[in-house]
Parts: C-alpha cells; structure tokens; sequence
C-alpha cells in the first residue's frame, strides 16, 4: 500500500511540475527544434551564396584572360562589369566581390578610365576597409588620385602605419604624392623608408627607389636655389 501512495505522490509531482512548467518545455522544444532548422536553412544560403560566387567570379576570370597585348572588346567589357556588380550587390562583404572589383579597377586604370578606377577602389574601402585587400585598395586609390591630381587625399590614404608587409608600398607611394607636392626633403624621408623596410620579396623595387632617391639629390640644389633667390 505504502508503495502504492508513494507511486499516486510521485504521479501527483509530476501532474503539478507538468502544470507549471510543461508549456515552458514545449515552447523550448520548439525553440530549440526551429533554431536547428533555422541554423540548417541559414547554413544552406550561406554555402549556396558562396558556390554562386565563385561561379561569378570564374566567369569573371575567364573573360579578362587575354592575351598579352591584347585589349578587351567592348562585349567583354560589358560582361566584366556585369559579373562583378553581381558580386558586389549579392556578396558584398565576399573576398570574391572585393577581388573583382581589384580587377576591373586595375583595367580600368590601364584604359585611363581612372574615375572608373576611383569607384571601384572606394567600393572596396566601403565594405569591411580592415583586410589584406583593402590595404591593396588604399595604395592603389592614392596612385589614382595622384593622377588625377588629387594630392590631399592621394596622401592621407598613405599615411600613418600600416601592416608591416606594406611600410615599404605605403612609404613608396607617400614619397610619390609628396614629390608632387614639393616636398622634397619629405618625400627624400619617405622614399628612404621604403628602401629600408623592403622585404625579400619586394626586393625588385630597391634600384627603382634608390633611382627616385637619386633624382632627388640632382634636384635638391635646384630646389635651394630657388628658395634662396630674392
């Protein structure tokens, strides 16, 4: 009989914690059920995206493989510009999307269009600025600014610090924006910078530097000259 109360006690605890947390358990059942799906269905976008991208990006790829000395005609031009707004209006953030836009600003570049160029580059610093391609983008935004005679912002993109991989590009570039400025002896520092943080694998830009040094010096006494004239 004892046995028998203590089974109907036991039936009775669990009717009450039923009562009061049985909804509380189904709703977190259902939680937890259409957050695994939800985290299913989100993983499946974000591999479906990814698989279409890289699709675009081929695609990309494969209309800008000229050969050397070749141009692009203007249907594949037209196509470019397609595949890579694509990428920039469904994966913006994607490496993909940033890496195209790499592209064509660097085809833009080489046909003069360098306000094309400008657009591009920007895009980039726009989305997520703080990666290894926007710092690319940075140095390659200034050279087209310096073009376009655009020196206050052509410096400031190469001012300050940087990953170390870059000192020697940034100070390079600086040194470019600064000899246009007239700075000589600011851009003899920058220039010098650049030839002391080369890395192994810059090594190609050392007799260009040391060239733009070079010029400089021949420079300096023309400079003081007529600094010094009344």
């Amino acid at each position: 009989m004892a046995d028998h109360l203590t089974e109907e006690e036991q039936l009775e605890t669990l009717k009450r914690w039923w009562k009061e947390n049985g909804k509380s358990t189904i709703a977190g059942v259902v939680l937890a059920v259409a957050g695994y799906f939800g985290w299913e269905a989100w993983q499946t976008q974000q591999r479906d995206q990814a698989e279409s991208s890289a699709a675009l990006y081929e695609q990309l790829v494969e209309v800008l493989a000229v050969e050397p000395g070749q141009s692009l005609s203007e249907e594949q031009r037209a196509n470019a510009t397609h595949f890579v707004q694509q990428l920039q209006d469904g994966d913006p953030g994607s490496l993909y999307a940033k890496n195209a836009a790499l592209m064509v600003a660097k085809l833009s570049a080489e046909n003069d269009d360098l306000e094309q160029a400008a657009i591009h580059l920007r895009w980039i610093l726009d989305n997520r600025p703080s990666d290894g391609i926007s710092l690319v983008a940075r140095v390659r935004l200034s050279r087209v600014l310096l073009a376009q005679a655009q020196l206050d912002e052509a410096l400031a993109l190469v001012e300050g610090e940087t990953d170390p991989s870059f000192t020697a590009v940034y100070a390079e570039a600086r040194g470019d924006v600064l000899v246009a400025m007239e700075r000589v002896a600011d851009a003899r520092a920058a220039y010098q910078l650049a030839l002391d943080r080369l890395l192994p694998g810059q090594s190609n830009r050392r007799p260009i530097l040391q060239m733009k040094l070079d010029d400089l010096q021949l420079a300096a006494p023309a400079v003081a000259s007529a600094e010094e004239a009344p």
